[in-house]
């Protein structure tokens, strides 16, 4: 887990209108996340619990903010979220594979998440 680079966070609003887009834009400094880049096509968000949600990872045709859609209204209702609820996600990969985005407070915390994560993943794939 040492190769995961927790270089960015983030606070993130849920609102109406994010909502009923289904896209949440990110931070203009995300583009200097090296765990994010141009080509990712997804990435993850995953909660406190470790569960997560698969959404589509976008950037503007301007070319300045990444945007999360496809899945973002699903991940709030899912987290019975309501307008005005904030998030800190902490933008974590290996820029290897799908970058993960963890809702969490602190790195300790992120390293917790990502653990439980993990674990998940690779008990769901030796049940296959």
């Amino acid at each position: 887990m040492s190769s995961f680079s927790f270089d960015y966070c983030f606070l993130a609003e849920v609102t109406a209108s994010n909502l009923q887009e289904d896209k949440l834009y990110l931070p203009v400094g995300a583009t200097s996340s090296t765990a994010l880049n141009k080509q990712c096509q997804e990435t993850i968000l995953v909660n406190k619990e470790g569960n997560s949600w698969n959404v589509s990872l976008r950037f503007t045709e301007s070319g300045s903010k990444y945007y999360i859609t496809r899945g973002w209204r699903k991940f709030c209702l899912d987290n019975n979220c309501e307008i005005g609820d904030l998030f800190v996600f902490n933008v974590v990969g290996d820029e290897k594979t799908t970058s993960l985005m963890c809702v969490c407070l602190e790195r300790k915390e992120c390293s917790e998440i990502l653990s439980k994560y993990l674990s998940r993943k690779s008990g769901e794939s030796s049940h296959r």
